[in-house]
Order: structure tokens, then sequence, then C-alpha cells
């Protein structure tokens, strides 16, 4: 135990040389175990492969916490908590977002909140009193679900024993499931055994009958539907749109004219033509499908080939700048941006679009990476026991703790033993040609 006392005690006098305001830096390679570099940005601190990680941009203790100091943005087991300046969350218990004046906090099962001044709290389900949350107005309720009162547009409802007994004045009668009736300005709807039979009649002339899943119907003005043995058999006219379409049985084939093209005998074949903004041809699915998007704005385009769903190349256009976006699972993802391009291996779970699961998750299932920028490249293999980097001015190298090299216009240098050991000497011939 003293042996090892002495060892470590060893190593943090040596990484204190490091540190700011010490006489000079000093990098260290043990990895994968531990390695310390330092920078102009400040120092870097890898730990334990990649559970730890501190840079001068962000901390990350694998998979329990990351903090990004430029975003101000924490995660805590991604995706169950994040804290960000204007929210946070940790699902299922806690629950805080703030909006100018408004606030809004739950801590299960006590809440509470402001809204444009008025404050309110609760204790689920003992009592509670909520303003403009939950889709309402305003809300009340006393031993949940025996009672609740919700405003929404004035329109005030009573509920006892939720779902089941529901009122409104002159509008809303609910006894769940055996009857229900609630009238709008524009509509007024029945039910009775639900899910069974339905009726709605609309002020426009339209409405909805249905006896599910024997027979439904729906019409309008301008359009009608009817279903047999819902929703299995379907036939759909709009004469609005000038659209025709006809599931017989769905999902498996669907025929669409009109308002937008659809072919589908499921799983063989499936196109959909919804013009520009949208296609979709997918043959023997998952084996190979092809979807084509347009974005918001003017140009924006992203066109996506899969096969077997989780292998896929995806090209985004956004005015004159393209991305592109590969991955052959399980084996590797790869990644173009302008003339930046990187590489992961392997590829096992498809979540490289989350930035929050690829900081905590994604360096327990990255056993190899690299990227290049231009002039600048770098390698990273097992956690940087095989660490390559390259750029103008710099080239470096090392293995294990065993060896390394650094290669600059100012000198070259050989380090062993996690760099406790170093020489150093004159420049190479091509780091001094190096601007």
């Amino acid at each position: 135990m003293s042996r090892f006392a002495l060892l470590f005690t060893g190593i943090l006098v040596i990484v204190t040389a490091g540190l700011p305001g010490t006489c000079h830096a000093r990098d260290l390679s043990f990895s994968p175990l531990f390695s310390w570099e330092s920078s102009d940005a400040g120092p870097s601190l890898d730990g334990l492969g990649p559970i730890l990680e501190i840079t001068p941009t962000y901390t990350t203790l694998r998979p329990i916490f990351h903090r990004d100091r430029e975003q101000q943005v924490s995660c805590f087991l991604c995706p169950l908590g994040k804290i960000t300046p204007d929210h946070a969350y940790f699902v299922p218990f806690m629950r805080w977002r703030t909006e100018g004046d408004n606030e809004s906090f739950d801590l299960f099962p006590y809440f509470s909140g402001t809204y444009e001044g008025k404050h309110y709290h609760g204790l689920f389900p003992l009592y509670g009193h909520v303003y403009h949350r939950y889709g309402f107005d305003e809300a009340t309720f006393v031993l949940w679900p025996l009672y609740a009162e919700t405003n929404h547009e004035g329109a005030v409802t009573h509920t006892l024993l939720w779902p089941v007994f529901s009122y409104r004045s002159n509008e809303l009668l609910r006894v769940f499931p055996l009857f229900g009736t609630e009238k709008t300005a524009d509509s007024t709807y029945t039910y009775a055994l639900w899910p069974v039979f339905h009726r709605e009649s609309r002020t426009d002339g339209g409405g909805m009958a249905a006896a599910l899943p024997l027979f439904r119907t729906e019409y309008g003005p301008s359009h009608w539907n009817a279903s047999f043995l819902w929703p299995f058999f379907t036939y759909n006219r709009d004469e609005a749109a000038n659209h025709t379409s006809l599931d017989f049985p769905w999902p498996v084939i669907r025929l669409a004219r009109g308002g937008y093209e659809e072919t589908k005998i499921f799983p063989l074949y499936w196109f959909k033509n919804e013009g520009p903004k949208f296609r979709r041809l997918a043959v023997l699915w998952p084996l190979w499908m092809r979807t084509s998007s347009e974005g918001q704005r003017q140009g924006d385009q992203e066109v996506t080939t899969s096969v077997l769903i989780l292998s896929r190349l995806s090209e985004k256009t956004s005015g004159s700048a393209t991305s592109r976006s590969l991955t052959v699972w399980p084996l590797v993802h790869c990644t173009r941006e302008q003339e930046r391009r990187t590489w992961s291996f392997p590829a096992l779970i498809p979540f490289y679009g989350d930035e929050g699961f690829n900081r905590t998750w994604g360096e327990f299932l990255t056993l190899a990476k690299g990227s290049r920028d231009g002039a600048s490249s770098t390698t990273n293999i097992l956690w940087k026991s095989f660490y390559r980097e390259q750029g103008p001015g710099l080239s470096r190298w090392s293995f294990l703790f065993l060896v390394s090299h650094r290669e600059t216009p100012e000198y070259s240098e050989w380090g062993f033993l996690g760099n406790i050991i170093r020489f150093r000497g004159e420049p190479g011939p091509t780091s001094q040609a190096s601007p």
C-alpha cells in the first residue's frame, strides 16, 4: 500500500508541474488509464478509458454527468436529466422551466409556479391549483381523481372520478364508457358504449357515424370516406383536392391519386410522392428505402437512402453548403461537412445527431475514431491507447505509456514511460518547413 501511495504521489507531483502558475508544462500519457495535456487553451485530463474527461470547454464523468461550459448545459444520466439556463428536468421526478416572468417547478408529488403574477402550487393527488398548464387556462383538483375543475377559453368542466363523470353547462355530459355528448360552436358529438358507437354532426353539413369495428363513415361538403372492418378497408374521396385513396386491407395495400401519389404493396413496394415537399420509395422494406424532403427555407433539402433501416446515407443541402453522413451498421459511422470529415468504429446505436448522447454514452461504444479538417487530422484508438495528431506546425503520436513523439518547428521530442523521461532535440526537415 505504501508503494502505491508513493507512486501516486509522484504522479501528482509531475502533474502539478503542468498546472497554471508553475514553471513549465509537462504532458503525461498513461492512456487509457490516465493522460494529461497542456495547451494554450488550458489543460485537459482523461482518465479510466472513456469514463473521465476534463477539457477547457467541458467536463464529463460518463455515464453520470456532462457539463458543457460554453453552452451552459449539463446532462445527468442522459437522456434522463438536463439543466440549461431556462429549464431543467430529471425524469420522472423533477422539472423546472422559466420563460420571462413565468416559472413552473415540479418535484413529484409537489408542484408550484407563477403565471402573469399569479402564484399556484399543489401536492398531488391531495390538492392543486394551476394556471396555464396541462392544456388548461386554469385547473383545480381535490383528491384526484375524485374531483377536478378545469377552465379552457372560458369553458368550465367539472369531473368526478375521472374519467367517468364529466359535466359542462349546456355543452358536455359524460358517463364513461356508457354515454357521452359534447357540443361546440361547430359540432355536436355523441358516443355510447365507447369505443363502439359514435355520432357527430357539424354546422357545415358534414358529420360522422360509426359502429366499430364494423363500419365508419365521415362526410362533408367536399369529401366522403367509408371504412368496413375499420381501419382495414377504407375508401376516401376529397373533391376539393381532387384526391382519392383506397386501403384494402390497411396497412398492406394502399392506392392514392390526386392530392398526392401513393402506391403500397407492403412490404414489397412502397412509393409516395407529395412533390418536392416529400418523396419516398421503398423496395422489400426494410431492405431498401430512399426519402427526400425540402426544408422550410428555399434550397434546403435532405436525401436519405437506408439499407435495413440502420445502415444509411444522408445528404443535406442548405444554400451552398452540403453535409453527408454514412452509417454502415454496426461497423462505421462517417460524416463530411465542408472540409471537416469524421469517422468512428463501431456504429452500434444510431443516435449520432444527439449531442448529449454522444458526449455521455458515445465514448463507451466507440473503440476508434478520427477526424480531418483541412491540413489537420487526429486518430484515436482505444481511448488514446494509440493517438496521432497532425496539423500545421505540429505532428505527434503516442502508444500507451511506452513511447511518444512530438515534432514542431522549434523542437523534436521523444517521450518514454508516459513522458516522464523525455529527450528533446532539433526539429526535423519536415517540421522546419511547416508553416
